[in-house]
């Protein structure tokens, strides 16, 4: 009897024991109660894989290399459409513009051939074909590319903005250079006209003076002629 009563009593016990033994396991450092903490290892998406690996223009050094990751940007990068690019003009005063080859979705709606290249622009009217020397930092190395855009008249203007610019300051410098030169070459003709006039008139000067002293000989000659003349008549 003692035991049929004290068997639910030690099934009771039990079941708490592994109820503990179910809870997860903490560890105290120097008397202090850790919380379990979950590691989150990285994970790298596809989408990383693209970023790190993509090329505006691809080498055949890229599309030599085995590794997954450069499979998968080439078979992203062959899906793209390289004759027209799209630009993003957001900071075109800064002379700042983005590149970036179209989408098939791009190329079936028009967009970069039949509708302004700038992404932020759907205009249909006024379209010329650019080519434009694009000129990118990638991979730690400066590189170039002679690329085509299409842009309607206002974004082509957005195109050359910074290019106009520089211009006019040039040509403002070189405005504000010439008025110097013809300032200093006024002031130059202007000391030549003082100089001569004071050539002038220290010439004038030299001459009276050589006037008068000429005028003092003849009256000191006369002088002595009329003594000659006096002790003539008074031997």
């Amino acid at each position: 009897m003692d035991d049929e009563q004290s068997s639910p009593l030690r099934k009771r016990k039990e079941a708490t024991v592994v109820r503990k033994f179910k809870q997860p396991l903490t560890i105290s450092f120097y008397g202090k109660e850790e919380k379990p903490s979950t590691l989150k290892l990285p994970i790298k998406t596809d989408q990383d894989t693209l970023r790190e690996g993509y090329r505006f223009i691809r080498s055949e050094e890229d599309d030599l290399d085995p590794s997954w990751e450069q499979r998968l940007v080439k078979r992203y990068y062959a899906k793209l459409f390289k004759e027209y690019c799209l630009a993003d003009m957001s900071h075109y005063k800064s002379g700042k513009i983005g590149l970036r080859w179209r989408t098939e979705k791009e190329v079936m709606s028009g967009k970069g051939q039949f509708i302004c290249g700038n992404k932020h622009c759907d205009e249909k009217d006024g379209l010329a074909s650019y080519e434009v020397n694009f000129c990118y930092f990638e991979a730690g190395e400066n590189k170039q590319a002679l690329v085509k855009l299409v842009a309607c008249e206002r974004c082509a203007w957005k195109l050359n903005y910074k290019r106009q610019k520089e211009k006019e300051q040039l040509e403002k410098q070189q405005q504000k250079q010439d008025r110097r030169k013809r300032t200093r070459s006024k002031s130059d003709d202007d000391l030549d006209e003082v100089q001569e006039s004071e050539e002038r008139r220290q010439k004038g000067k030299r001459a009276l003076i050589s006037a008068g002293d000429n005028k003092i000989d003849d009256n000191a000659a006369d002088d002595d002629n009329l003594d000659e003349f006096l002790e003539g008549m008074f031997p």
